[in-house]
């Protein structure tokens, strides 16, 4: 060859090489790219759910009356033209509206009847027909009333202006007939709220506990007592009963807030909290949001509060009306989508037919989600206590939305996988590597490493329908072997080196895997055999029984059990390959050398060859928890999907894997549950991501720098 095809032939080289760096060089450019791009949207997505509220002024039009809609079915805020009846027969006219039926309202006019009717808000400008009016009882604060809708019942309720009685009556409609009830409860105090079956009546330093009766029923009461005379120790300027009837909140003069809730149906409410209010004045209005646990809070000198019950948060607190507005009378009120507060009260400047109206444009989505509600504990209404638990809600109930449980699902999924993967994965792998022959090994290694290219779905599939029914029908054996199989296998390689070195040399130590099957076979039998015994003997006859009547532990078909076997055989393989490869690393020299010296083969792996390998088998380790941690399918198919907080193997979890495929599909876009869907999926990711990237940095940054098999 000569000197300028030789050139030539090197010039090619060198371009060629460049090409190829370059080439890799952008592969992991883009792969970087990608997971950046990746993060920044699941963090984009996700990052409104920590947005603080935030208002604006708006005006509103027409005549504005405050609304109560339990169900809401219709606006919370009616604004009515000037020119419709009822505007020009009202004088700040109170107004309850929602039915599941019908779309139903009731108005107390200024002349003491209760109008009822029926509205049609299809169009842009609602419509009204009236229905027979009602007289009510005259000598009522107005200023205290409170009317509400409720399975098409049209409650109302007025403390006598001397505030020793309270009025409570009823409107009950049906298709063919209306009864309407009345009754006078003695001695309940200046104030009232009422949501779902829940009245609270309330004196300056106590409140009484009612139910509301269910059925119409022109004979029985309307409310029964519940509990009578709770105290208070600051006096009670307002109250206000929330969403679903199970939550109250009381006001005070000193401007604080106490949350009580309901533990159980027909409980008497207990306090579970107060809250960091911001208002240091009295507290003259209370309104309720209709599609959560929210509130809203007005103190004596105008400022507002926006607050969330369900972990005693502050959402917002500033001024808005002034002190002299405050003390002519206000009523706050939300509109149905929360999405506006309207405070309504009348002054000397307003017609008699008018009432005064100021209102905020609330953007505030995802008020049910902080920091304290997805890592802490929090007490739900109907719950004896404090929990964490992720349960969505619907229409009627409060979302429940720690990310604790799925956390923990997902932690224990992977932890008792491991349990299971790391002795078998780690245990193939150094007698594939330090005491297998070399022609064996080249037959059983591929074996074990096809394993890996089993789909998970198939493993989750026959765990969920095979596995499963077994395990449940001989626990007993299942929990037996467990602890037998291993335990027997070390007393047999124990009495195997005790024995005479002339039997020992009859099976090379290359060939003592294969000695073990029929050792093998002996144990399994012996745990079949004697299972049904020791649950005889030990366990009563059923030990899933047992447990449960002494430990209070029960059992689900689809447990943490099941789950960490199917997972355990999924990462098994993978454990198996990176710490082989970490073992056949470590330079045959090292070995050769302890042998020189007198040590045993035993003695080579434990004091030299895993040491050397300890950094690449901590590193196959991280690698299977990672694995472990983003599984779907096995955790879908088996694990029952419960989100649970409990340690027992026998109960049911659910991961977030498992949460994101299947809550995802049915999540409204930009809604609070779709975001939190998210946030889980940036957690795991960045738990796999980190824990997959230390893993191998730790893997390359201590690899040996020569390779050698053993044997």
């Amino acid at each position: 060859m000569s000197a300028v095809d030789a050139s030539r032939m090197q010039r090619r080289r060198l371009r060629r090489d460049r090409l190829a760096s370059l080439w890799l060089t952008a592969s992991g450019l883009g792969v970087m790219a990608v997971v950046i791009v990746m993060l920044s949207y699941l963090f984009s997505v996700s990052w409104p759910l920590l947005m603080p509220a935030s208002t604006q002024p708006m005006t509103p039009q027409g005549i504005t009356a405050t609304v109560d809609d339990e169900s809401r079915q219709l606006a919370d805020l009616l604004a009515l033209p000037t020119t419709s009846p009822i505007a020009r027969a009202a004088a700040a006219p109170l107004i309850a509206t929602g039915s599941e039926r019908l779309e139903l309202a009731g108005i107390w006019l200024a002349d003491g009847r209760l109008q009822p009717v029926q509205i049609d808000d299809s169009a842009k400008i609602p419509t009204v027909k009236r229905l027979a009016t009602l007289t009510v009882p005259t000598g009522l604060s107005r200023s205290s009333a409170h009317l509400m809708i409720n399975d098409d019942q049209l409650w109302m309720s007025a403390p006598e202006s001397s505030g020793s009685r309270l009025w409570l009556a009823r409107l009950s409609l049906s298709d063919s007939d209306a009864i309407w009830q009345q009754q006078w409860l003695e001695k309940a105090g200046a104030q009232a709220s009422m949501a779902g079956r829940l009245l609270i009546t309330a004196g300056e330093h106590d409140f009484q506990q009612w139910q509301l009766a269910g059925v119409a029923n022109e004979q029985g009461p309307l409310a029964h007592i519940i509990s009578r005379g709770t105290h208070v120790p600051a006096r009670i300027t307002a109250l206000r009963v929330l969403r679903g009837g199970e939550s109250l909140i009381l006001g005070d003069d000193t401007g604080g807030l106490t949350h009580y809730l309901q533990p159980g149906h027909a409980l008497p409410l207990v306090a579970v909290g107060t809250f960091d209010s911001g208002l240091n004045a009295p507290i003259v209005a209370l309104s309720a949001a209709h599609r959560s646990l929210g509130f809203a809070a007005l103190d004596a000198t105008g400022r507002l509060g926006l607050y969330q019950a369900t972990a005693e948060r502050k959402r917002l607190v500033q001024d808005w009306l002034t002190a002299q507005t405050v003390a002519e009378g206000v009523t706050l009120a939300f509109s149905r989508n929360d999405h506006q507060l309207v405070a309504t009260g009348s002054t000397a400047a307003a017609k008699p037919t008018e009432t005064t109206a100021q209102a905020l444009v609330i953007d505030d989505p995802h008020p049910d989600v902080g920091l304290s509600t997805l890592l802490g504990k929090v007490w739900y209404e109907g719950r004896p206590a404090p929990e964490w638990i992720w349960q969505m809600g619907d229409s009627s109930s409060e979302p429940r939305l720690s990310l604790v449980p799925i956390v923990w699902g997902t932690l224990k999924a992977a932890l008792v996988g491991l349990l299971f993967a790391v002795p078998l994965g780690l245990g193939c792998a150094i007698h594939v590597s330090c005491f297998m022959a070399p022609r064996q090994r080249s037959r059983i290694k591929p074996l074990l490493e096809m394993m890996e290219a089993l789909p998970t779905v198939v493993i989750g599939f026959i765990a969920a329908l095979v596995v499963a029914p077994f395990v449940e029908r001989e626990l007993m054996a299942v929990l037996l072997g467990l602890v037998l199989i291993p335990l027997g296998t070390m007393v047999a390689g124990f009495v195997w080196t005790l024995a005479p070195r002339d039997w020992r040399v009859l099976l090379p130590e290359n060939m003592a895997a294969f000695g073990l099957l029929p050792l093998l076979v002996l144990l399994l039998w012996l745990d079949i055999t004697i299972a049904n015994h020791v649950e005889h003997w030990w366990f009563e006859g059923d030990i899933k029984q047992w447990l449960f009547s002494h430990y209070g532990i029960g059992y689900a078909q689809r447990n943490t059990l099941v789950t960490g076997m199917a997972l355990g055989l999924a990462v098994m393989p993978t454990l198996f390959t990176l710490s082989e490869d970490a073992l056949s690393s470590v330079p045959r020299g090292l070995a050769a050398g302890s042998a020189a010296l007198g040590a045993t083969p035993w003695q080579s792996l434990r004091r030299v060859i895993l040491p050397a390998a300890a950094v690449g088998v901590c590193s196959a380790l991280m690698i299977g928890m990672g694995r472990a941690v983003g599984e779907t399918m096995i955790v879908l198919m088996v694990a029952g999907n419960t989100p649970l907080v409990d340690a027992s193997l026998f109960e049911g979890l659910r991961s977030l894997a498992a949460t994101i495929a299947i809550e995802l599909p049915e999540a409204d876009v930009g809604s609070s549950h779709y975001r939190l869907l998210f946030l889980a999926a940036l957690a795991l990711f960045l738990f796999t991501f980190i824990v997959n990237t230390f893993a191998e940095v730790l893997r390359q940054r201590f690899a040996p720098p020569t390779r050698g098999g053993w044997g």
